[in-house]
């Protein structure tokens, strides 16, 4: 089978690593493009609910203008005269004087009968009748009115009147009006909150800064939605949600607007568009995307070198052994060491192994040149030993025939004293076996009472230490009380932290009604108002980040409160569980006292059997004492007889091996003589193979 090339570590390092890091940005990238997308969604929907809630504001601010100026005029005494007396003149000049002072779109003054006595240069003319206006009516019954409705060539305006009284009778009224349907509000509201506006008359569209597909305004056009219709300007509700407009998704709000007797006459529209959202959406991809791009590119760059180094510092051992394995062997070479890490170390080992198998191989060289001199001297040696044997062999032999004769007597002569020797023994033994076994009795119970003192002394320990166990569990118990005491103190200060949360957010409201106050009056102003705007628009901004810091402090507060009240259970349950601590440990405190009165009765059980195997063992040992007198007389003569015996015995055995021993030695020299030459040719060999080393 052929060698199958495997892939390199380097390659497949690389591929892993660069797999990580384009699974890294790809997921770091995502994550942030959605967290942007939901965050823009949120705060798109929390900004059209306020500038709904602003844009209502400033009309209410327009009609109370509109009243300020209604009122005034309608009690001064000059037009309270000149209304009275039908001055026309006089009214005109009034009229003009409030055209250069105030700011409405046209004024009236009318007569009891609802008809125009004057209008001002931009007014509406003498003599029209507007006693079916809502407002007039209500001013000519003698109350103030507000009212959204239709007035002279106006499709749709904020009305205000108030009745002009001679005494207690009313002469007319004073009529201010705004003219919805002018690019006035809708420019306020499209440039000041960045949104779409529509006033709407009933359900008709009567002013927008809404386009349709083909670049057309809308005015003039119905609402198709029958729910909002029936939500907004029957049941007086606002709607707030996603519609399509003129093809168009918006997020929108649908506002409706009262007359003062609460009749719903029109509706207000506040919407901004999702498409807007959706290019600054695709606008930050376009940015993260090569953004990623090039960091990932770098990182695969430098993660490339960084491997490629790795493998050259690596290479350079594997480079070594191969030289070692394939070259001359030079074992003068080392591993230059670049930096101390893992392969550094990896280095410094190498390196100490080539300085120890330098040594070795060194060493060896200077034994090959010894083992040679010692295998030509054993050589010479071996040949001067098998000389001299031989002439051994012969004086063996002679003195070898002598020993038998020698030893048949002494075997007699021993049969007769083993006889006797053998029956002393035997009662020898005997007593040896009952002094064993008492002393193996006594020494069992002696141990078991050492056992039993061991037992009770640990009995008396687990005593103590059952104490003072009770004692650190009623410490923790009356611990774990006064933690309970301080999260519960904890728990009631993260209320007055929510109550705090909540000062903060009605604050931040009142600051974006104010902010929302200030552009309209900087607004009203003109020119000399722009730089009073921009401040207004940075308290407003400053308000809505408060608001919403608000609420994420809210929503952490809460969060706090609920792992307090899941400490304040678990701590509880310790206490609970202190408690049934403390119990058990007074029960096996119990059981332990019961063990140690039963120990110690044991005890003294054990030492009265000791004291009884002890008198026992003394007789014992008295019988044991005169058998051995009687063993060791027999044994002097059995001994002497033995020594001769064996003497005999070990002669002649001494003999045969010397004579076997001669022969083997004799034939050992020869082998010696052919080993000889064997290691010298060994030696020949490894010297070659040695001298490959260079050292």
């Amino acid at each position: 089978m052929a060698d199958k090339k495997d892939i390199q570590i380097a390659t497949k390092l690389v591929a892993l690593v660069g797999a990580v890091i384009i699974f890294s940005c790809v997921v770091v990238a995502t994550l942030t493009i959605v967290v942007f997308d939901r965050k823009q969604i949120t705060d798109a929907e929390s900004s059209i609910a306020h500038t709904a809630k602003g844009a209502a504001r400033i009309l209410v601010d327009w009609v109370i203008t509109l009243d300020y100026g209604a009122a005034v005029s309608a009690n001064s005494g000059d037009v309270q005269a000149a209304v009275q007396n039908r001055d026309i003149q006089a009214l005109d000049k009034i009229t003009k004087f409030y055209d250069d002072s105030l700011d409405y779109e046209f004024m009236a003054f009318v007569d009891r009968n609802g008809k125009v006595l004057a209008g001002g240069a931009n007014g509406i003319p003498k003599g029209t009748d507007l006693s079916s206006v809502y407002a007039v009516k209500k001013a000519l019954s003698g109350q103030q009115a507000d009212s959204y409705e239709p007035i002279y060539n106006s499709p749709y305006g904020a009305v205000s009147a108030y009745p002009i009284k001679s005494g207690a009778s009313v002469i007319g009224a004073s009529v201010f009006v705004y003219d919805l349907t002018t690019d006035d509000f809708i420019g306020v509201i499209k440039n000041g909150f960045d949104c779409e506006c529509t006033i709407f008359q009933g359900d008709l569209r009567v002013k927008s800064s809404l386009k349709d597909q083909h670049g057309k305004s809308v005015e003039g056009t119905k609402l198709a939605n029958a729910d909002i219709v029936s939500d907004v300007l029957k049941k007086g509700n606002t709607y707030v949600g996603e519609n399509t407009i003129a093809g168009n998704r918006c997020y929108t709000v649908y506002a409706p607007l009262k007359n003062d007797d609460g009749t719903i006459t029109g509706m207000l529209f506040i919407a901004k568009s999702i498409e807007d959202l959706k290019k600054t959406k695709n606008a930050t991809i376009a940015i993260i995307i090569p953004v990623v791009i090039f960091i990932v590119v770098a990182l695969m760059i430098l993660s490339y070198l960084f491997i490629r180094w790795l493998m050259w510092r690596i290479s350079n051992v594997t480079n070594q052994l191969n030289d070692m394995a394939t070259g001359e062997a030079d074992l003068t070479r080392r591993v230059k060491l670049l930096i101390r890490d893992e392969i550094g170390q990896l280095v410094i080992t190498f390196n100490k192994f080539c300085d120890k198998l330098h040594n070795i191989i060194s060493e060896t060289k200077k034994s090959k040149d010894e083992l040679i001199s010692f295998g030509d001297s054993m050589a010479e040696t071996a040949a001067d030993s098998s000389k001299a044997i031989t002439r051994i062999i012969a004086n063996i032999d002679s003195i070898s025939s002598n020993i038998e004769r020698q030893t048949s007597c002494v075997q007699q002569t021993a049969g007769a004293v083993n006889q006797i020797s053998s029956n002393i023994e035997s009662l020898n033994k005997m007593i040896e076996n009952q002094s064993g076994s008492v002393n193996q009795a006594s020494v069992a119970v002696e141990q078991m009472i050492g056992n039993i003192s061991s037992v009770n002394n640990s009995v008396e320990r687990m005593a103590g230490s059952f104490d003072e166990l009770e004692k650190n569990a009623t410490q923790g118990f009356n611990l774990q009380n006064d933690v309970n005491e301080k999260i519960l103190q904890i728990e009631s200060q993260s209320k007055m932290l929510q109550d705090a949360n909540m000062a903060i957010s009605s604050i931040a409201s009142q600051t974006n009604l104010l902010a929302m106050n200030a552009a309209i009056e900087a607004a009203h102003a003109g020119e000399a108002g722009k730089g009073f705007a921009v401040v207004a628009d940075e308290i407003r901004k400053l308000s809505e980040t408060s608001s919403a810091q608000s609420k994420t402090i809210g929503d952490q507060l809460n969060k706090i409160k609920e792992s307090i009240g899941d400490v304040v259970t678990a701590s509880s349950a310790s206490s609970r569980s202190f408690s049934i601590v403390s119990e058990k440990i007074k029960e096996t405190d119990q059981l332990v006292i019961q063990i140690k009165a039963a120990m110690e009765e044991q005890n003294h059980g054990s030492r009265q059997i000791t004291e009884a195997l002890r008198s026992m063992n003394d007789s014992t040992l008295e019988v044991k004492t005169a058998s051995e007198e009687m063993s060791r007389g027999n044994k002097l003569i059995l001994q002497e007889v033995q020594e001769l015996q064996a003497s005999s015995m070990a002669m002649k055995d001494g003999m045969d091996d010397m004579a076997t021993g001669a022969k083997k030695i004799s034939e050992s020299g020869t082998a010696l003589a052919d080993i000889s030459e064997q290691v010298h040719t060994a030696i020949g060999k490894i010297g070659a193979q040695i001298d490959l080393f260079k050292v």
